[in-house]
């Protein structure tokens, strides 16, 4: 076996001295690694930025129009000046050019119509709480209210037999179960039915600004008369 000269040892230990630097760990002089994101927010209180925090139920809430006055309020806006009234087969209408301000259903003898003329006459918005309900008695669980006084004051006849009063600061909200929806009374009084509880509250919060209702059509058949307040 053949040994190495001193000089081939020497070139050969600084090759493995060279291959050895290279295997060991790099300079930290260098990029540094990247550092690992931040942990998510825990706890109670914590929620990702831009969600919306849901209910209980896991629904977005949605304030009533009639209590906050917001803009999503169900209402039909006319000109008062412009109203007139019309009747065909047992349904007077109450009309701003094309646009149907209310529909009364009463006899073509009586005085329906003119009352609920002098009714549109005194406001410029018809307003509706529960329109949308789908009950089989759908018009006793809409509630109607007007906003906007025109200024005009026109006699509403029969008033003394189409009102009644009520005590406005006794007011309760009754739930009288999903088949029979809500109410609103004063006491024994029942002043409106509802759909569900939100209109109901919205109604209550409504009528506690007057003290009077009264209703002008007939209620036969199922069709409700239109109301107004006092």
């Amino acid at each position: 076996m053949s040994r190495l000269s001193p000089a081939r040892f020497t070139a050969v230990a600084v090759l493995v001295l060279a291959a050895a630097a290279g295997c060991g760990p790099k300079s930290t002089t260098g990029t540094p690694p990247p550092s690992s994101p931040t942990a998510p927010p825990s706890g109670p209180g914590a929620q990702a930025i831009g969600s919306n925090p849901p209910t209980s139920k896991g629904t977005t809430t949605k304030t009533s129009a009639a209590s906050s006055g917001n803009t999503s309020e169900d209402c039909v806006s006319y000109n008062p000046n412009n109203v007139t009234m019309h009747y065909e087969a047992g349904i007077f209408t109450i009309d701003d050019g094309s646009k149907q301000v209310m529909r009364l259903h009463g006899d073509p003898n009586s005085n329906t119509g003119q009352k609920g003329l002098a009714l549109a006459q005194r406001y410029s918005k018809h307003c509706f709480l529960g329109r949308t309900n789908t009950r089989e008695d759908k018009g006793s669980y809409v509630f109607d209210y007007w906003l906007n006084p025109s200024g005009k004051t026109p006699t509403i006849a029969d008033q003394d037999n189409d009102c009644s009063d009520y005590n406005r600061n006794n007011l309760t909200v009754e739930d009288m179960g999903d088949n029979n929806g809500w109410r609103v009374k004063d006491h024994d009084h029942v002043l409106q039915l509802f759909d569900n509880g939100n209109d109901a509250r919205a109604g209550k919060t409504i009528l506690a600004k007057y003290s009077k209702i009264c209703f002008i059509g007939d209620s036969d058949d199922g069709q409700d008369a239109i109301s107004y307040l006092l």
